[in-house]
């Protein structure tokens, strides 16, 4: 397929096409307790999560009907 980012996988171009208005996706580090969170874990060991926002952002907008469509965590 064209014009998506070879870091983006099948699996997470099919949780992304699935998204709809008011679903979340998380991006963490490996310290996050993702399985305990949420029933999809997609793991990308080896990519920063800002590598991967930016390839997901490609492909996929912000939700405009939320009023906060970004939340992030403060770096420490």
């Amino acid at each position: 397929m064209k014009g998506i980012p070879e870091i983006i996988s099948p699996e997470l171009l099919k949780v992304l096409m699935e998204m709809g208005h008011g679903d979340e996706i998380v991006l963490a580090d490996g310290n996050f307790p993702a399985a305990s969170h949420g029933n999809k874990v997609i793991r990308y060991d080896g990519h920063g999560t800002t590598e991967l926002l930016d390839s997901i952002l490609q492909l996929f907008p912000l939700d405009t009907y939320t009023k906060h469509p970004v939340s992030l965590m403060e770096v420490g």
